[in-house]
């Protein structure tokens, strides 16, 4: 089996609790995003989806160092049709190429899915958060 990890930024606790779910499912690394933003609120809401689709930069740092791994799987959510500024960063750093992309929100799905080794979408109003969990599971165990 190839060496996963799983990396995440979260806001609300969502896309923390799907990274564990993958993580455990893996048995492997669940590696936190963070920056130093206040996020939380209405205010934390509306900065998110602003800072989002205006690409502002924010500074991050990781729980531990993101290395020595064949492919990653992120957990991000989506503010205003845009993956979180946080989660932007950290895909700078990387191979997009090795990147499973898991992308949570209330009903809205991602617009640009291109070059990421593949994209699943996590929508609150289907309840579809185990099918895609297992899902993606089957296909890395089949590859």
């Amino acid at each position: 089996m190839k060496n996963y990890k799983v990396v995440y930024f979260t806001r609300t606790g969502n896309s923390r609790r799907i990274a564990e779910k993958l993580g455990d499912k893996l048995a492997c690394r669940v590696i936190e995003i963070t920056d130093n933003m206040n996020w939380e609120g209405i205010w934390g809401f509306i900065k998110g989806g602003y800072y989002s689709s205006r690409n502002k930069v924010v500074t991050i740092k990781t729980s531990e160092e993101i290395a020595d791994y064949d492919e990653l799987i992120v957990v991000s959510p989506l503010w205003a049709g845009e993956i979180a500024p946080d989660t932007k960063e950290l895909l700078k750093t990387v191979e997009k190429n090795k990147v499973h992309l898991i992308v949570v929100s209330n009903g809205s799905k991602i617009r640009d899915k291109s070059d990421y080794k593949s994209v699943n979408s996590i929508i609150k109003s289907k309840k579809n958060e185990d099918e895609v969990i297992d899902n993606l599971i089957d296909d890395l165990i089949k590859n």
